[in-house]
């Protein structure tokens, strides 16, 4: 046991086992003692005056197997052992109690540190915002919580270093002289690339030193992954003049280290989710196309259509989203229709009618389990609304219709009719441009149609019929 465990348990025997000790002598009427490892009294029921030849028992002080001192009774005989034992067994958990405490004093600390070191990290941490400029703000917070140090993000794949650490002309020259020139930091980079490109990749923590024309530089590493792959890495930098390390900067490196790996991991999943969404969202567009012969290519350029219409509006990002993923799913809902009923060329009866007005709920259903695809539902589900409320499915009327659904609306009217149908020719474009004029202030938006007639004017609508992609296909 070390020195510094043997007085800890000292100092608790003579705080805490006293009162113990001394209701245990009183209990069995001999003397208790508890000893060190050297046999010296560390505390009792008091000195004995019973002379050498008294008889004593004596029963260990273990704690995970280590041996702490001794229990001792005078004079003692083989009745009390029981008694003995069984109350070094309670000092021993009393003070493995008092020492689990401890560390976990100890532990709360640290994690009350760390969790205060999230909470900053996690206020800058935007899922909005890109992995660049989210990267940009931890390091700056970083640094400004371990100044004066120098702090540096590398990347495993050899891309510009990015560091941050207020440079004052009074720091370390062999710190300045570092940073002020990319390729003086080139052999950090290129020991820590070799290190995770070995089978077994960089370890938690990675020291090392750089010899400079001033002087030596020590540094340590903590490997930044994304995932299994190790993509980069966070260091501190200290000249020979500064004071070395402390325990709390390497848990905060560690820390910023943990948050920008779960940050690129983050991002990385998102890619992948947005790719894997996109492909299923092409899946179901074919197989919308698959079951009416007449539309196929419909969706794609609606698409076209309404991401024209919604720019020259000036929408926001997210919102040219909405209208991009809506135009291109809004009529995933004929999946549920009667492929009879979809092809069709003579009149439909009034309830085929009603069958293919249900076609915008039924797409709200078939999409409404993928979390990402719900914020287009509304788009989805009200693109046959009319401006004058004559509309289907929930008779919507004016700005109370999405929109997002007024501006697929003229998009999907104006490809309804250029399309050839089984029911009827396709029509002309003069033809379609009359139509979607004369439904201005009824069918359709009097904000939008203008818009539309617009770039029909300028040619941006040439292209974007079954016709001329006809053509280019032949072509």
């Amino acid at each position: 046991m070390s020195a510094e465990a043997r007085q800890a348990f000292a100092r608790q025997a003579k705080e805490a086992f006293s009162g113990l000790l001394l209701a245990a002598a009183e209990a069995l009427r001999v003397e208790v003692r508890l000893l060190d490892l050297r046999g010296e009294v560390i505390a009792g029921s008091g000195a004995t005056d019973r002379g050498v030849a008294a008889p004593r028992l004596r029963a260990p002080i273990e704690h995970r197997g280590v041996t702490l001192g001794q229990l001792e009774a005078i004079p003692g005989c083989p009745a009390h052992e029981p008694l003995l034992r069984a109350l070094a067994e309670q000092i021993a958990a009393r003070f493995g109690g008092e020492q689990d405490l401890d560390r976990i004093a100890d532990r709360l600390g640290q994690a009350y540190d760390e969790i205060n070191l999230l909470y900053r990290f996690t206020r800058i941490q935007q899922p909005d915002r890109s992995l660049a400029e989210n990267t940009v703000d931890l390091l700056a917070e970083t640094a400004e919580m371990i100044t004066p140090r120098l702090l540096i993000l590398g990347r495993a794949d050899g891309q510009p270093l990015q560091w941050h650490c207020p440079l004052a002309t009074d720091r370390p020259q062999a710190l300045r002289w570092l940073v002020h020139a990319p390729e003086n930091l080139a052999a950090v980079q290129a020991e820590f690339a070799r290190r995770a490109l070995r089978p077994e990749g960089p370890g938690e923590r990675c020291p090392g030193a750089l010899l400079t024309p001033h002087g030596m530089i020590d540094y340590l590493l903590v490997p930044v992954r994304t995932r299994a792959e190790t993509s980069g890495f966070v260091g501190l930098f200290r000249a020979d003049q500064e004071a070395p390390l402390e325990t709390g900067e390497v848990r905060l490196l560690e820390c910023l280290a943990k948050e920008l790996s779960h940050g690129a991991t983050y991002h990385r999943l998102l890619e992948e989710l947005n790719e894997m969404l996109f492909s299923t969202v092409r899946g179901l567009v074919a197989a919308i196309d698959a079951k009416d012969e007449y539309t196929r290519g419909h969706s794609q350029r609606v698409y076209h259509i309404s991401l024209l219409i919604a720019e020259r509006l000036g929408l926001p990002a997210e919102e040219l989203q909405a209208v991009s993923w809506a135009a291109l799913l809004h009529d995933v809902g004929k999946i549920a229709i009667d492929r009879a009923i979809l092809n069709k060329p003579g009149r439909l009866t009034d309830d085929e009618y009603r069958m293919i007005q249900t076609h915008p709920a039924r797409g709200c259903r078939v999409l409404e389990p993928i979390p990402q695809l719900r914020g287009i539902l509304p788009g989805i589900r009200h693109h046959h609304e009319r401006w004058d409320g004559r509309g289907y499915p929930d008779g919507l009327q004016g700005e109370a219709i999405p929109l997002v659904a007024r501006i697929i609306g003229v998009a999907d009217t104006y490809d309804a009719i250029v399309s050839t149908r089984a029911y009827r020719q396709a029509g002309t474009l003069d033809h379609a441009l009359a139509e979607i004029e004369r439904g201005l202030g009824t069918q359709f938006d009097p904000r939008i149609v203008p818009v539309f007639l617009e770039l029909a004017a300028e040619g941006a609508l040439a292209a974007l019929t079954p016709e001329a992609e006809g053509n280019q296909a032949a072509a």
